[in-house]
Formats: C-alpha cells, structure tokens, sequence
C-alpha cells in the first residue's frame, strides 16, 4: 500500500467503496474506520479528506447525482419538449435509483440525518422543478411550477416504491405520466 498517494486518488478510492458499503451496512452503522479498510487507507487519510461521516456523505451524494442528472438530459435530449422527453428523463432517474438502491437508502436516511444532504436535495429538488415547469410551460400548463414540484414529490415516492418492490412498477409510472397529461391542454395531444 502507498500512503503517500495522491489526495485525489485517495478521495476517489474512499467514495468508490461507497456502493459497496451501502450494500453491507446502513448509514447509521457507517464509520471513519469501516470506509476506510474498505478503501485500505488509513483512517487518518478519510479524517483529512472528509473529516466526518456527514461530509463524505454530502460528496457522494452531490457526485450521486451529478452523474444521475446527467445521465437523465443523456437520455431526454433526442425528443422535443413534452411529456415524452419529461417521463424519458424520469425513467432514467427511477432506473438508476433501482441500480443503486442501497445508496439511495443511504440518501433517504441522510436527508433526515445530516442537514447538508437535506439542503442539497432541497437545492437540488427545486432545480429539477425549475425545469420540468419550463417544460410544461412551454406544453401550455397554467400552473407549470406547482404541478412541477407535485412531480418531483411523486417521483420521489414513486422511486421508494420501487425499491420496497425490487423493481420496476410500470402502472405507477404510467399514472406519473397520467398525471402529467391531466394539465396539458389537449390540443397538445392531438
């Protein structure tokens, strides 16, 4: 083993155990000494990085969903505007939350648990909702940001389901998509 090396290679091997971790332990059982011989580095190294549970937490789940934020224009970019590209994007997020079901309990329990996580899902929920109610502006809603935050509560919930169930719900994602259609005109649709 090196300790001597590079800090960003240490950081990048702390939070690469992570899905690892989450699937052995829950947050509550996730300490300085387990994320680091899981890394096999030295917990003195995961002080320097991180300095506590809390804050390697809020990286990894800012990195989380970086990646998943990208992941989902990824895949809504090729459709125009409308309901398709919006539950194409949100495939992509319900997916990823299933591959990723031990971290996104981590999460869960991190929004209740440490207040960066809460605030940045709290930044990140409202960005999110910014978007979806441009979209559904340009669609005609009449209240395009309070339908998209309703959204963005069902999708979370929806997200839950799915991991109570260890699956896909393809009737539940048919009712966000349902409920979407309700506030578009129906010219939209014709």
């Amino acid at each position: 083993m090196n300790d001597f090396a590079p800090v960003e290679t240490r950081r990048h091997r702390f939070l690469s155990v992570a899905p690892q971790l989450a699937a052995e332990l829950k947050l509550d059982e996730l300490t300085p000494r387990a994320i680091a011989a899981a890394a096999k580095l030295p917990e003195a190294d995961f002080a320097n990085e991180f300095g506590d549970v809390g804050a390697y937490v809020s990286e990894l789940h800012r990195k989380f969903m970086d990646g998943l934020l990208a992941h989902m224009i990824e895949e809504a970019d090729p459709l125009p505007p409308g309901i398709d590209r919006i539950m194409r994007s949100s495939a992509a997020q319900l997916n990823a939350c299933l591959q990723q079901r031990p971290l996104r309990a981590w999460f869960a329990d991190a929004r209740r648990k440490v207040p960066r996580v809460a605030e940045e899902i709290h930044v990140r929920n409202r960005g999110t909702a910014m978007m979806i109610s441009i979209e559904l502006k340009t669609l005609g809603c009449k209240r395009p940001m309070i339908i998209a935050r309703l959204y963005g509560a069902m999708m979370l919930e929806a997200a839950q389901m799915e991991a109570d169930a260890g699956g896909a719900i393809p009737e539940m994602r048919q009712a966000l998509k349902d409920f979407l259609e309700m506030w578009i005109p129906a010219r939209v649709f014709s």
